[in-house]
């Protein structure tokens, strides 16, 4: 009797407690999509990381090509020039690894840093928008639907047009 009275008494208590959160989610990735200046943002560090690694391939074009000229002359080569040619390649080498660590390599590299540097205003607007969103509508939490933590939602909860929006008017307002 005692566990069915509890049993009861939890279900009533979670059923309350239940309905006293509301809950909603947003697909950042669909509100960066529809920004204009995220689509900026990464239009331009795409292009700079372009630019990196054409300048990498072509470093690592001359290291194989040193490496196949060595191949081919080792037999001919003195003991010196060995070594030498085999600290050329160790040096071409690290530099390589070096350059790619610099300009590509998380959560340090120079790509990374300069992607999280121009979106941060954007974050600042969209985190801005979503806290007005849930504060006008009353949201205990509002979730990230793109960074997959959700299992089920319902579409009614979805409120990625209404951070859009706020983002919209927030971006007129400042501008004017």
């Amino acid at each position: 009797m005692k566990k069915l009275i509890l049993t009861i008494f939890i279900l009533n208590f979670s059923i309350l407690f239940s309905q006293t959160q509301k809950i909603g989610y947003v697909n950042t990735q669909a509100i960066f999509a529809q920004n204009e200046d995220a689509r900026l943002a990464h239009a331009d560090v795409e292009k700079e990381a372009k630019r990196l690694q054409v300048e990498y391939e072509n470093k690592a074009m001359a290291l194989d090509s040193l490496m196949r000229d060595y191949q081919k002359l080792e037999l001919m080569l003195t003991e010196d020039m060995k070594v030498e040619r085999q600290k050329e390649m160790q040096t071409l080498n690290a530099e390589l690894e070096n350059f790619q660590m610099k300009y590509f390599g998380q959560p340090d590299g120079e790509i990374f840093l300069m992607l999280q540097e121009r979106m941060a205003p954007i974050n600042a607007l969209m985190q801005s928008a979503i806290d007005k969103v849930a504060a006008e509508n009353s949201y205990d939490y509002i979730l990230d639907f793109s960074q997959g933590f959700i299992l089920y939602k319902l579409d009614s909860h979805d409120l990625t047009q209404l951070v859009i929006d706020k983002m919209s008017r927030m971006s007129t307002e400042k501008t004017e």
